[in-house]
């Protein structure tokens, strides 16, 4: 169980990684597409998935299965009841529209039930319903969220520190 529970925690890290060096990279053509920023909000979504799991297997010694962060954010919060595990992760439920009227916001919500994370991987649903939520996550942002989690991660689970 112990690689397992360090492997969540390395995995989680390793997405959080991936979108940092996505949000930095200004350079890129699609940069400013909501396509990529998507991408790099889907790879802070599974960090944060991944290291909810670490810290609730952590405890219980058990995986935890399923992908909604909010369900397993309220586990966390169960858990590890100390102020000084407190943790906002990164998403609420609510998805931002930016450019969209209110009209159009609610056809949207209407038209297309895909879960939020889902959105952020695909572009189209499986009855080809185009899904495009904007999100953005600078790169200071990241590195803040990054230096949480690593914090956290030895009051968690015994460690040395990375």
């Amino acid at each position: 169980m112990t690689y397992t529970i360090e492997n969540l925690f390395n995995k989680s890290l390793a997405f959080l990684e991936v979108a940092i060096i996505s949000s930095k990279s200004e350079n890129n053509p699609i940069y400013n597409t909501s396509e990529y920023s998507n991408v790099t909000a889907y790879l802070l979504y599974h960090s944060t998935e991944l290291f909810l799991k670490f810290a609730i297997c952590a405890s219980t010694n058990k995986v935890e299965h399923g992908h909604d962060i909010y369900k397993l954010h309220e586990k966390y919060k169960k858990l590890f009841t100390d102020e000084k595990f407190e943790i906002n992760i990164p998403f609420n439920r609510e998805v931002k529209y930016l450019g969209f009227t209110e009209e159009q916001i609610e056809e949207h919500k209407n038209k297309y039930s895909m879960p939020f994370e889902q959105q952020l991987k695909y572009p189209v649903g499986s009855k080809g319903e185009t899904y495009n939520p904007i999100t953005s996550y600078d790169t200071e942002f990241l590195e803040a969220y990054k230096t949480n989690l690593l914090s956290l991660r030895c009051s968690i689970y015994p460690c040395t520190d990375i």
